[in-house]
């Protein structure tokens, strides 16, 4: 079992607060993930605390690795930076012609 923070970051520890009713929720939707009728079990508050429940598959990675954030965004870098270069490159080489 994972317990996470907002950003990925573990947590050593968590507590969880809950009444009568909200247990008896709680295991049904826990239930609902485990026979694949929702994705995740989401608990929320009002401008308050969240509980996300995701079931770990066995090789399959985290729907956070499963992002492609992490080699589009510096592929675009890598990409804004040869154009940016490319344009220096071509007005110097025009203005070599012109002048």
């Amino acid at each position: 079992m994972k317990i996470e923070d907002r950003t990925g970051e573990p947590l050593s520890v968590a507590t969880v607060t809950v009444g009568p009713e909200e247990i008896i929720d709680l295991l049904q939707g826990l239930a609902d993930v485990v026979e694949g009728k929702r994705p995740h079990l989401h608990f929320a508050q009002t401008d308050g605390p969240q509980l996300v429940v995701n079931l770990a598959h066995d090789g399959e990675a985290d729907p956070i690795e499963r992002q492609m954030d992490w080699w589009v965004g510096p592929l675009v870098l890598v990409v804004a930076v040869f154009s940016l270069v490319g344009a220096i490159t071509l007005i110097r080489w025009g203005a070599g012609l012109i002048g």
